[in-house]
């Protein structure tokens, strides 16, 4: 008997943790409705659901079954596997996700803490006026719909952790992220958010975690700046300081004259900490301030980082790390294929979004071990890396070939799709507003 490959491994793990799941699906909660599954002659079960939605491409929801299974003439109709899959509800993907990741522990640290980024994303889906929570308008005649997807993602390790998907008009990042970090279970971390998070509630939540942190806020020169009139802040430099101030929600103009001391929150601000008894917060933090490589820009961040362990350049080396998350998204959305649904249906599209996340964590799984293992480490003119696309195309071609026949060798055509690393390459972002793929034929 043949050796299993790394890659036939981690898939019969899977397949061994999805059949736990249907085991358990009762017990758990993994279903909206479970009468579809008592039923004893089905073409379909939960695990087949399941691998389904984790490995489907951008073609029509009815091309996608035929491929799975292979063009038998005998397909299950794409009525039958929307029916199906209506019955699994979101704590099936997030199961499998946090499941699989403790079979497979994400070992990679920096100075022994994960490094952890929170972000948000927008996902445009099928327009819908009659959905009041994800229908916005705008200069077009019909508006538009989107849902927020909220990760947690490990930036060393490339997996996600955590998901919270809000309709557009109900997004709060703030307390999307205070909920994942609450329920973040693991080793300790320095969690890595952008500006948006860069406020007292959210920087405090994140404290009282008993992790660390490291928060890009608004920079000085901007008129949101959180410390601003604070003297002991200089401008126009790099800078790394520490700051000791009280937070109150008094308004008095006792307190609103001495900024070095007082920090006066808003009408509109939420502090969490903060209530008729206690009317003062005492709150120390670092402030790093470094100028961004090849532009004639600052950026400025908060943390409570050791100095001795985390000089300034450290600062700046882990915020340049955070940016993986973007990179992941854009993985997710176009490599993995989130960018082409499959169906109007809310519920539907909240599968997908966290099914191409189970896809993404498996594909890292499988391409991480070939980059360590089977990737020339010898000097070069430039260090290689895989080609992420390409390892996720490959890996979910082999879900379903691994189904019947001989797949692929997955970890060999993995390893062959590579690419040089070029540091220090700086674009201009060209940030533009991606609108909903509309495919009629895609619809359920």
């Amino acid at each position: 008997m043949s050796k299993k490959s790394y890659s036939d491994k981690v898939m019969t793990v899977l397949d061994h943790k999805l059949e736990k799941l249907e085991r358990d699906k009762y017990e758990l909660g993994l279903l909206t409705d479970d009468r579809f599954f008592k039923r004893s002659s089905r073409k379909l079960d939960f695990k087949q659901d399941m691998k389904i939605l984790m490995s489907i491409g951008s073609s029509s929801m009815k091309k996608e079954l035929y491929r799975y299974f292979n063009f038998d003439s005998d397909t299950v109709s794409l009525p039958g596997f929307s029916y199906s899959r209506a019955k699994i509800g979101e704590k099936a993907f997030k199961a499998i996700v946090d499941m699989m990741n403790r079979v497979y522990p994400m070992n990679e640290t920096y100075k022994g803490y994960s490094l952890i980024a929170v972000d948000g994303s927008e996902l445009p889906v099928c327009n819908d006026p009659k959905d009041n929570d994800s229908h916005c308008a705008d200069a077009s005649i019909d508006g538009h719909s989107s849902l927020h997807i909220n990760a947690l993602y490990d930036v060393l390790n490339h997996r996600y952790l955590d998901c919270i998907i809000q309709p557009l008009k109900k997004k709060h990042e703030i307390n999307a992220m205070i909920s994942m970090v609450d329920d973040y279970k693991g080793d300790k971390a320095i969690f890595m958010g952008d500006r948006f998070y860069g406020t007292f509630n959210g920087i405090e939540h994140l404290r009282h975690t008993g992790h660390n942190f490291l928060v890009r806020i608004k920079d000085l020169e901007s008129r949101n700046f959180i410390f601003k009139n604070v003297k002991a802040i200089p401008s126009g430099s790099e800078f790394d300081m520490d700051i000791h101030i009280t937070l109150t929600d008094l308004r008095s103009r006792k307190y609103k004259s001495l900024p070095d001391i007082y920090k006066v929150l808003s009408d509109n601000s939420t502090f969490d900490y903060l209530d008729k008894e206690n009317r003062f917060y005492e709150a120390d933090y670092r402030i790093v301030r470094f100028l961004i490589n090849g532009e004639e820009k600052y950026e400025t961040i908060i943390t409570n980082l050791d100095r001795e362990l985390f000089p300034s350049k450290t600062i700046k080396e882990l915020y340049r790390l955070r940016w993986q998350i973007e990179i992941s998204y854009r993985h997710l959305k176009y490599s993995v294929g989130l960018n082409a649904l499959h169906s109007k249906r809310r519920d539907f599209i909240r599968q997908e979004i966290l099914s191409r996340m189970v896809m993404f964590n498996i594909s890292m799984i499988i391409t991480d071990y070939v980059q360590k293992t089977k990737i020339d480490k010898k000097k070069k003119k430039w260090e290689y890396m895989v080609n992420i696309t390409m390892a996720i195309f490959f890996t979910k071609e082999y879900i379903i070939k691994r189904k019947g026949g001989d797949p692929p060798d997955l970890e060999n055509l993995i390893a062959g799709q590579i690419e040089p690393i070029r540091p220090d390459r700086n674009f201009t972002r060209n940030v533009k507003s991606q609108p909903y793929v509309s495919f009629g034929y895609r619809f359920s």
